[in-house]
């Protein structure tokens, strides 16, 4: 499978897999955005099952993910000055691109207009990569008013896979102590950060919502997803690099900053009421994932019913927004059980 690219803004390319046209049907375009450590090949599995499904499969290499555009500096400054407008405008500056991108995509492609559920794009994004997808419905009111309107007849759903609770503005729990963020060395840093959230966790309850039923720490006697890979083989889907250097400035983002970015998305009325009403948020948790994973899509779904006393006193819910506490499968579900993996975006799509 070759990689392609749209270029969506000045000197700024998108590279991304495709699984192609579904010819004949009205099919559904699901458009994944990776997480860290990680680039759009780490999706691949999916690709060959897609049509079956009725649905078409892109995977973009985020920024600094080769051959993707690298960061600049001038791109990075918000990030490096560590203030709240630098941070804004920094995750702004991404949903304008992603949004671009999907816009200019289903120009060239011809895709499937949005009816309900069905056809048009859904945007998919995983552990990191769903702050990307927050940013792009938090900022719908930055994009240009060509770019939103066609975005409109488009776009219809978003999905959050496994997100951490710093990404959404939640502290983690207490219970989530991992001591390999203090590693100096970056190749060893990614390598501890990969072997643990790759592995399955053994949670005695997924969907009882209580942080006893969840590990942090202890899982399965099961080897961890990739373990097959040669390191080749896993060097090809990820960056080490782009690990300890952009990526890691995008995690230093102050968790107020990403709390403002989640009310923008799903607690601001005035927002949701004139930029695309219609868009439905999901998000979705494996059976065996990170408890961490688990536990904040808890905490956001009674952040639902009240609000006010994390996201402040105007926060009220905005959007059509629902969560999937999946039974089986871990962060990398997409890899060990491809099948399973799209089932399960499926019926989170279809909640």
């Amino acid at each position: 499978m070759q990689l392609e690219s749209l270029t969506v803004s000045d000197g700024v390319s998108y590279y991304y897999l495709d699984s192609g046209d579904v010819p004949g049907i009205t099919y559904t375009t699901l458009v994944f955005v990776p997480g860290m450590g990680f680039n759009g090949g780490v999706f691949r599995k999916l690709f060959p099952l897609a049509a079956a499904h009725r649905l078409r499969i892109v995977s973009l290499y985020r920024r600094d993910y080769s051959p993707t555009t690298s960061f600049r500096d001038a791109d990075l400054a918000g990030l490096v000055s560590r203030t709240v407008e630098g941070q804004e405008g920094f995750l702004r500056s991404q949903a304008v691109d992603i949004a671009t991108f999907l816009v200019m995509f289903a120009r060239e492609q011809h895709i499937p207009l949005a009816d309900s559920t069905s056809g048009g794009i859904v945007l998919v994004g995983w552990s990191l990569g769903s702050s990307h997808v927050h940013a792009v419905v938090a900022h719908l009111d930055a994009l240009s008013s060509n770019v939103l309107s066609d975005l409109e007849k488009y776009l219809h759903t978003v999905v959050c896979h496994d997100v951490s609770g710093v990404f959404i503005g939640i502290p983690n729990p207490p219970a989530f102590n991992i001591g390999f963020w203090s590693e100096t060395d970056v190749a060893k840093r990614f390598k501890l950060f990969y072997e643990w959230v790759a592995m399955h966790f053994s949670h005695k309850s997924v969907t009882s919502g209580s942080i006893d039923d969840l590990e942090f720490l202890t899982t399965q006697d099961k080897a961890h997803s990739m373990h097959e890979l040669s390191p080749e083989e896993l060097a090809e889907l990820t960056s080490a690099k782009t690990f300890g250097a952009s990526d890691a400035l995008f995690v230093s983002i102050k968790l107020d900053v990403f709390k403002a970015m989640t009310r923008r998305a799903i607690f601001d009325t005035s927002l949701a009421e004139k930029f695309l009403p219609k868009l439905r948020v999901r998000y979705m948790c494996g059976g065996a994932s990170p408890g961490s994973v688990v536990w904040v899509l808890h905490e956001l779904r009674k952040c639902l019913a009240e609000p006010k006393p994390t996201f402040g006193p105007d926060a009220e819910k905005a959007r059509d927004v629902k969560f999937k506490f999946q039974t089986e499968g871990n962060h990398f579900v997409f890899w060990d059980e491809p099948e399973v993996a799209l089932e399960q975006y499926i019926a989170t799509i279809n909640l």
